[in-house]
Parts: C-alpha cells; sequence; structure tokens
C-alpha cells in the first residue's frame, strides 16, 4: 500500500475514536426494573390497539393484482408459444429445431410455474377462508 493510503486509513480512525461520543458508554443509560417493564406494558398496548387484518380485506386488496398479473403472464404466454411455434414449423435444419424444442420446455416450466401459482394461492385462500 502507498504510504498516503495508509495515512488516510490511520486518520479516519483516529478521528472515529475521537467523534465517538462519550455517553454511547456510559453506564447512566440503564434503565430500572420498572423502567423496562413501564416499556414494555406500552409497547403491548400500542399493538393491542391496532385492527386485526382480515382475511376477506386481503383478498379484496390482493386478488385484483393476482388476478391482473396472471392475465398478463397468460397473455404473455400465448404470444411467446405462437411466435415459438411458428418457428418450429417453418425452421428446416435439424439444429435449429432442437435449439427451438429447449427453449419451448422452457416455456413448459414457464406455464406450469404461472399456473401453478395462481392454483395454490386459490386453493389455499379457499382453505383459509374457512377458518
Amino acid at each position: 500500500m502507498k504510504k498516503s493510503t495508509i495515512f488516510v486509513i490511520n486518520a479516519l480512525i483516529i478521528l472515529a475514536i475521537i467523534f465517538i461520543p462519550a455517553t454511547t458508554f456510559a453506564a447512566d443509560k440503564v434503565k430500572t426494573w420498572d423502567e423496562l417493564m413501564s416499556d414494555a406494558k406500552t409497547f403491548i398496548n400500542k399493538g393491542a390497539a391496532n385492527e386485526v387484518i382480515n382475511s376477506s380485506d386481503v383478498a379484496t386488496a390482493v386478488l385484483p393484482i393476482a388476478q391482473a398479473l396472471v392475465a398478463i403472464a397468460a397473455g404473455v404466454l400465448v404470444v411467446v408459444t405462437c411466435i415459438m411455434g411458428v418457428k418450429y414449423a417453418t425452421t428446416t435444419s435439424p439444429e435449429a429445431q432442437a435449439k427451438l424444442k429447449k427453449q419451448l420446455i422452457g416455456l413448459v416450466v414457464s406455464i406450469i410455474v404461472v399456473f401453478g401459482a395462481y392454483s395454490i394461492w386459490t386453493i389455499v385462500y379457499n382453505f383459509m377462508k374457512d377458518f
């Protein structure tokens, strides 16, 4: 390392040591047991005052977003499937067909992921709304 780099690092360390507040390490900031219990009760009371989230509220907020995302994904998948199908049908070389087959496998996996995730969400929601 260059001497100037070492000097800058040492200067930064010295400045950090100088400017660290001494009150950070002071023992007078330790709370008593009664103060700790009071803070804990205040924290619990803040949480008790909040309203519990209902599953129907979550469904009304999340379901339209999920449906829109699935609709967009379905549209993209249909377009990509059509394009790749036309490319596969019009390709004459075996190497290009093999490459497109690998891409079609990835497309099928993405279709399974998109609709599988939506199916899992629907099943979990229908199962959990009874509770």
